[in-house]
């Protein structure tokens, strides 16, 4: 098949018409609209949750939809915390202006995961059709609603139970995270680091391990390179504070300051919905203190100019776009998306070009190398990630490799935790199922992952 534009794509799809590769049906791209498309698929589903896997060949009628379709999203906090529900609803404004007429959208905000069993059955009294649940301890609550409204269906971010009409997604950080690490080893003075973490869950865990083991590198390479010696790496301490909650930003710029004066880090980085941290970084740097930090899920750079390195950023509009036109081709199906570095870009299917759904760097913040090296960013370290993001996005590399580390520190025998045990051995890699269950903390970070 040759290549087809995304508004292309996207047209034909909705219209009726089918693109072999981008839907796992045989035939290629047929030529002209049809009211009704039937091909037989072969595809894996879970049809009880925590199940395993069952592989299942159906036919499936695939009927555009007729009219429009209302689609809802649920909150856990509010749209303008410029973090993660503020990105979730900007990729409701995207799939809402790609799509037109074709959609109506409608949003909850600040709902409190006790109370997502309600909001879903108000979204569905409103007419809506697919639903959204944007928050990990929403997961239980959408499974329910899924087995009680077959006709409805349901898109959990951050899980992992699916059922026949209801999916998982996720744009993943990690990489971004290990990236940003590079660069915080490669800046901080202190060799003191700190990390403002939500919940002790796998997702914050991953990122913060993520982190760390990125941090690692970029201080590796300052000892190749001379800068600093075996006895510097050993002074080397990440601490962690907890907030319990996705969104207080009062309660974070305290865990920050706290990081900073009683820890001395010098580079900061959070899994929290608000700007707070990257306020307190700002707030040091006005008073002669050099301490650095980050964007998180959508660009804060505004809140922190001087002390604004990189970001952990998604566009999760590219997902929403790809799930919503299947509903619209009239062939949803059940699935588990977890996205990548690059994916939703050129990688996906060859339909799209572009950033893809996690990323670094914003195009509005200017050329990379020109504003890292002015906050003292230096230039390996920016050649060092540009080249791993280029292995990343091409699927040839990745972070969570134990032969990686077994070479660059032979001590270690691969990726340690913090108690000096072997986790991931030379030859092995981290896959998804490892990432999304860790609990447990690399070596490097001081306070224990808390339990219960």
């Amino acid at each position: 098949m040759g290549e087809v534009s995304r508004r292309d794509f996207l047209k034909g799809l909705i219209g009726g018409l089918i693109v072999g590769a981008a839907l796992g049906f045989g035939g290629g791209y047929v030529s002209a609209p049809a009211k009704e498309v039937t091909k037989t698929v072969t595809e894996t589903t879970t049809v009880t949750a925590g199940g395993a896997p069952t592989t299942v060949t159906k036919t499936v009628t695939a009927t555009p939809a007729a009219g429009k379709i209302k689609v809802g999203f649920i909150y856990v906090g509010p749209i303008g915390d410029y973090g993660w529900t503020y990105a979730h609803n900007a990729g409701r404004e995207y799939v809402q202006k790609v799509f037109g007429d074709k959609i109506e959208t409608v949003y909850v905000e600040s709902v409190p995961e006790a109370q997502v069993g309600s909001a879903i059955e108000n979204l569905i009294d409103q007419g809506a059709k697919v639903i959204f649940t944007t928050s990990f301890g929403y997961m239980d609550p959408t499974l329910e609603a899924a087995k009680k409204h077959p006709d409805i269906w349901f898109w959990h971010c951050s899980g992992y139970k699916r059922w026949e009409n209801m999916g998982t997604y996720f744009a993943e950080l990690y990489q971004t995270y290990y990236l940003n690490g590079v660069v915080a080893g490669a800046i901080s003075k202190t060799l003191k680091f700190g990390y403002v973490a939500a919940y002790p869950i796998p997702e914050v865990v991953r990122h913060i391990n993520s982190w760390v083991l990125g941090i690692w590198e970029g201080l590796y390479h300052r000892y190749k390179r001379g800068e600093l010696s075996a006895d510097d790496l050993k002074k080397v301490e990440i601490h962690v504070k907890w907030l319990y909650s996705w969104y207080d930003p009062p309660a974070a710029a305290d865990a920050a300051r706290t990081l900073v004066n009683q820890f001395n880090a010098d580079v900061l980085a959070f899994t929290e919905d608000s700007p707070a941290v990257l306020q307190v970084a700002e707030e040091f740097q006005a008073q002669g203190k050099k301490v650095w930090s980050y964007s998180h899920y959508s660009s804060m750079i505004d809140y922190g100019p001087n002390a604004h390195l990189m970001g952990q950023l998604v566009d999760w509009g590219k997902m929403y776009e790809y799930i919503l036109a299947y509903h619209l081709a009239g062939i949803p199906r059940s699935m588990d998306l977890w996205w990548l570095m690059g994916d939703g870009a050129d990688t996906i299917e060859g339909w799209r070009k572009g950033i893809g759904a996690a990323y670094y760097w914003a195009p509005e913040w200017g050329d990379m190398r020109t504003e890292l090296m002015k906050k003292g960013v230096p230039e390996w370290a920016i050649d060092l990630i540009v080249s791993k993001t280029d292995l990343i996005k091409q699927k040839y590399w990745d972070p969570w490799n134990g032969s990686f580390w077994a070479e660059m520190f032979p001590d270690w025998g691969g990726i340690i935790d913090q108690e000096g045990n072997v986790r991931i051995k030379p030859g092995e890699v981290a896959d998804h199922d490892l990432l999304w269950s860790i609990d447990w903390f690399v070596y490097g970070i001081v306070e224990p992952v808390p339990k219960g």
